[in-house]
């Protein structure tokens, strides 16, 4: 009976070692796996930090809203485009950043993590179409843009700032700083997406109230604008021309102004008079070319 009860004593230490043994094994598998899963690189869904503004040295280098022929998509379909630019020296990581055409809302659309393209080396270029259907793995901004008035893009909340007004840009046009990076947005001669970008379009320069183009004003132009109110319209790639009184219509009102502006001590013509120049006043009259 002692034999009997030493024997099972040792078999219940046993068994009590062996139980002890699986739980610390088990214990420590459960550990591997949770230390694997936290170790991963972000997938698809998955959050990823946002680099610290000072940080990112990336600009927002060219856009363009009204994309109808000019470039397609990996799809041939045409969308509104922005491109980044990161001028170096070292690469750069836009996984995690935000874009947004807000200050207020700064945090619109968040670059995804799993993405090579968006490592960009010094003087590489990135490109990324608007209109994105929100699928994680679809390397697309998932908005789309206003193509008229003006607009401010923000890249990373505070990293950079892109203005430009879209109603300065004809279909297909970009707009930019030239050089790349930083500077004025102003409607540039070709879009170059993944590229450096082109010279600006010059701007038009003119007399206000020059009809004839002789660079000067006188009763020939008056005469001219008369018969535009009469059935015979100045035809002129350059409405600013006939604006006399420079208020951003064409109206009868610019004849009268003409009228009195050529008379002794009458009143003067806006600039840009009575030397060529640029229009100075912000309108929504065109002009682009003679």
């Amino acid at each position: 009976m002692e034999n009997f009860t030493v024997i099972n004593a040792s078999k219940f230490l046993i068994l009590l070692t062996l139980l002890f043994a699986l739980g610390c094994n088990n214990s420590s598998s459960s550990n591997v796996t949770t230390g694997d899963t936290g170790g991963k690189p972000p997938g698809p869904g998955d959050p990823c930090p946002s680099p610290l503004a000072v940080e990112l040295q990336v600009y927002i280098n060219e856009v363009m809203v009204d994309n109808t022929s000019a470039v397609p998509n990996g799809s041939g379909e045409f969308y509104p485009w922005v491109e980044f630019y990161n001028p170096g020296p070292e690469s750069m990581e836009l996984g995690g950043a935000f874009f947004a055409d807000s200050i207020a809302d700064n945090q619109r659309w968040q670059f995804p993590c799993q993405f090579p393209e968006t490592n960009l080396q010094a003087g590489e270029f990135l490109v990324l179409f608007f209109g994105g259907d929100g699928n994680p793995d679809d390397l697309h901004i998932d908005f789309l843009p206003e193509i008229s008035g003006e607009h401010i893009y923000v890249l990373n909340q505070s990293s950079d700032f892109f203005y430009f007004n879209a109603d300065l840009l004809d279909q297909n046009q970009s707009a930019g700083p030239f050089p790349d990076g930083g500077g004025d947005a102003v409607p540039l001669s070709v879009p170059t997406p993944g590229g450096p970008n082109a010279e600006p379009i010059p701007p038009v320069v003119f007399v206000r109230g020059d009809l004839d183009l002789d660079l000067d004003v006188d009763e020939d132009d008056l005469a001219l604008l008369t018969g535009h109110f009469s059935g015979s319209p100045v035809i002129t790639l350059c409405a600013d021309r006939l604006d006399i009184n420079d208020n951003g219509e064409v109206t009868i009102s610019d004849l009268s102004y003409l009228i009195q502006a050529l008379e002794p001590n009458g009143p003067v013509i806006p600039e840009p008079f009575p030397s060529e120049g640029v229009d100075p006043t912000p309108d929504n009259i065109d002009c682009e070319g003679p």
